[in-house]
């Protein structure tokens, strides 16, 4: 009872932990500004399915059994929440089912047999037996609930590695079953004590002891439960972007013995007396085993150990099925590129630094014609331009803009109150093509910024253009980052109108 309330706290406490930080992030999300969130594929909730196959050890390489097989399978579904993309906590229920086969031939001894109907008497003698042709089958189910942690890496997006590591509970139901099959002889002779005389089929008991012929019958066993660890690795592949497949290896061990804790005899004779086998996984045959010195090492106890291959999928719950990859996106991005070649990008994101501080003449030469209403409205639209990042892909003309919390729409505002004020757009190009063909592409550059501000309401009057190739000295002087890419650009300069 103590290891199942241990269990179920465990199982309590992973519930109460996942419940727990999933409602902490809905919360986050809701306070957070929309259009700042970034948009993420990553989905914490998995539902898992599993089959697997694999061996299992057993009790028949113990004693002197010939073992044929022994299998362990499994079918499991899993719930699993990811903290984040690589860590997670999962629980579940599994169907576990081992079996095994041997050609069963030994020799046992039950010891102070009682015998009521022997001649009529109450006796108590050594009862011997050999069993010779008899082939055992054993059966044992179970269900299984695992705790484990989850460990997820997806290295290009669509192969990763997996793996688990937990405690779980073992509870067989059904009762363990032996089954025997194929006819066998079992010899049966006895040493009644205190005499020590032998009895055999020469003796006048032969109506007790002989050789019989036996077929077999099922024999069920109520095993104990039992909590062990377990351990899954293995590799995951993208099916879809609601699924991914698993294949991997795992390996259980079984802490308790799961044998019963009362055993009987391995060998009884009925009413009849006719010899009945009870089994292995109920008998005292490990014991039996045990008292003699070729195997007085012998293990007593079954410690249930599995190790083998598993299958899988993992449904990610809440991920869209008809999420496109990185490279549909950029397919359909340039192909709307292409439609509306004079719209700008605007990107909503943090840019990592601020690319250039717009120039205002008329700051710095203390133009006595302006009013602090006149300077305080160009101290903000020159904050507003310097939160502004604007560059071009190589050799294009539509503006890639950073735009945090709506920069350009502040900086419309402040023009369309400021009469006065004026932007000069500044298009720039790199050291790359001819300088006729980067000459018209700067000016095509500034006539693209220019054009966004005047569809958002600003009077043509206060937007002029500029243009500058790398050959200008303005371009080295305006853009001090030597990379290529940066000198791709647009910036502001502030005059009066």
């Amino acid at each position: 009872m103590k290891k199942n309330l241990l269990v179920l706290s465990l199982i309590f406490a992973m519930c109460c932990t996942a419940f727990a930080q999933e409602a902490k992030t809905e919360n986050n999300n809701d306070n957070a500004d929309v259009k700042n969130v970034a948009t993420s594929t990553f989905c914490p909730h998995r539902i898992n399915l599993y089959g697997g196959i694999g061996y299992a050890n057993n009790i028949y390489r113990r004693i002197d059994l010939k073992q044929l097989y022994s299998m362990s399978e499994l079918l499991s579904i899993h719930y699993a929440y990811f903290f984040n993309e690589h860590w997670g906590l999962s629980i579940g229920a599994e169907l576990n089912h081992v079996g095994a086969k041997a050609d069963f031939t030994g020799q046992g001894v039950v010891s102070q047999y009682y015998d009521p109907a022997f001649n009529g008497e109450n006796t108590y003698y050594d009862l011997y037996w050999d069993a010779k042709g008899l082939r055992e089958r054993q059966s044992i189910w179970a269900i299984e609930v695992p705790l484990m942690a989850q460990f997820e890496w997806i290295f290009d997006g669509r192969s990763g590695i997996y793996a688990g590591l937990g405690l779980y509970g073992y509870f067989p139901f059904l009762k363990g079953k032996n089954v025997y099959k194929g006819v066998g002889e079992i010899t049966t002779y006895g040493v009644e004590d205190p005499y020590g005389q032998d009895y055999n089929l020469d003796y006048d008991m032969n109506n007790h002891f002989g050789t019989y012929n036996y077929d077999g019958k099922d024999i069920r066993s109520k095993l104990r439960c039992s909590f062990g660890a377990e351990a899954d690795f293995g590799g995951v592949f993208r099916i879809s972007n609601i699924a991914d497949g698993y294949v991997g290896a795992f390996c259980k061990v079984n802490f308790l013995d799961i044998l019963p804790k009362e055993k009987i005899d391995m060998f009884t004779n009925d009413a009849h007396n006719v010899p009945t086998f009870n089994g292995t996984l109920a008998s005292n045959i490990l014991e039996v085993y045990k008292q003699t010195d070729e195997y007085s090492k012998i293990r007593t106890k079954w410690n249930q150990v599995q190790v083998g291959l598993k299958l899988g999928v993992h449904i990610k719950c809440c991920a869209n099925p008809v999420e496109k990859s990185k490279r549909q996106i950029q397919e359909e991005m340039l192909e709307e590129m292409k439609k509306k070649r004079t719209e700008p990008i605007i990107i909503q994101q943090e840019p990592q630094y601020i690319y250039i501080v717009p120039q205002c003449d008329l700051l710095d030469n203390d133009d006595e014609e302006l009013n602090e209403n006149d300077k305080k409205a160009i101290r903000e639209l020159q904050e507003e331009l310097a939160r502004t990042k604007i560059l071009f892909d190589l050799d294009k003309d539509i503006p890639k803009i950073q735009d945090v919390n709506n920069n350009i729409d502040r900086c419309v505002s402040i023009l369309k109150s400021n009469p006065k004020l004026a932007l000069e757009v500044e298009g720039y190009t790199c050291d790359l093509g001819s300088e006729e063909h980067n000459r018209d592409l700067a000016q095509r550059r500034a006539n693209s910024v220019r054009d966004l501000f005047i569809q958002k309401g600003v009077h043509p009057d206060q937007i002029r253009t500029a243009s500058y190739t790398v050959n200008d000295p303005q371009n080295r002087q305006n853009i001090q980052d030597p990379r290529r890419e940066e000198h791709r650009a647009a910036i502001f300069r502030i005059v009066k109108r």
